[in-house]
């Protein structure tokens, strides 16, 4: 099956809505602001339902088709939990429950909306649920979403991208089956992200800000020691690559929280 997406984690992306809000560190640079206004839309304050809100089903027919389960990133260019959302989510939810074939791989910034935002069957076993954080002052996030209860089938996921300083010794891994960790990309001067600065100034700055592969590698060498799945996404550039390092290491092959086994997702993600 042709892999439609240019996220090396996942077959597949697929937005039911576009727009977001900038609430942390790690969004100053966030390329949705560039992909939208390519579209001539307005990136920032306000969400757009998209015209291919089931194209999932044909996901759904070719993976079946195919005896073949498949990953979909959902929402690269939002997020699934965004307030603005919630007229639209209960409808996302019926299309993500009616494709089960497809591994559903659910980014957020906002962990602290999803208890009081997910389907009355929860859970589900074709869902993945992923926290970003790329600094200490985020690591937080994750304590939200180790809260959150998944299917025994299921994943919780770490975003370490971008990566703006070492979180390898401050980072709790418990409850979490898989990390990702890249370096940010984009036009202008390449600088290095200050902790201590005003984050929200920097939301109208451009630029990208330096991963030093010393902290993807101690992150990297902290989840292979722990036994889980680690990926390395990219280096620091001015454009996305997939090309990461040898160090690439596939997603996860076993997906229960537990430390189980299913056939469904190995064959998903192996």
């Amino acid at each position: 099956m042709k892999e439609e997406t240019g996220i090396s984690w996942a077959h597949f992306t697929h937005n039911f809505w576009l727009g977001c809000d900038k609430i942390a560190s790690e969004c100053a640079h966030c390329y949705i602001g560039r992909d939208l206004r390519k579209q001539g839309r307005q990136p920032w304050g306000r969400l757009y339902l998209t015209q291919t809100y089931n194209n999932p089903f044909d996901f759904e027919s070719l993976a079946k088709q195919n005896k073949q389960y498949v990953r979909v990133f959902t929402c690269s260019e939002s997020d699934f939990f965004h307030a603005q959302a919630d007229k639209w989510r209960a409808g996302a939810w019926r299309v993500i429950k009616n494709c089960p074939h497809a591994v559903w791989l659910i980014l957020t910034k906002r962990p602290e909306r999803i208890l009081r935002n997910l389907p009355a069957d929860w859970p589900y076993a074709n869902v993945w649920l992923g926290v970003s954080t790329g600094c200490k002052k985020t690591l937080n996030k994750m304590d939200v979403l180790r809260d959150v209860p998944i299917h025994p089938e299921a994943v919780r996921f770490v975003s370490a991208e971008p990566l703006l300083e070492d979180i390898s010794q401050e980072i709790d891994l418990t409850g979490f089956g898989w990390l990702v960790v890249g370096g940010e990309s984009g036009g202008g001067v390449e600088y290095l992200w200050n902790p201590a600065g005003d984050w929200r100034a920097e939301f109208s700055t451009h630029g990208r800000r330096t991963m030093h592969l010393e902290w993807a590698e101690t992150l990297r060498d902290k989840v292979k020691g722990a036994g889980l799945s680690f990926l390395f996404k990219q280096i620091t550039n001015a454009r996305p690559s997939q090309s990461g390092m040898s160090t690439l290491i596939r997603p996860p092959c076993r997906t229960s929280g537990r430390g189980g086994h299913s056939r469904r997702f190995q064959r998903a993600t192996c």
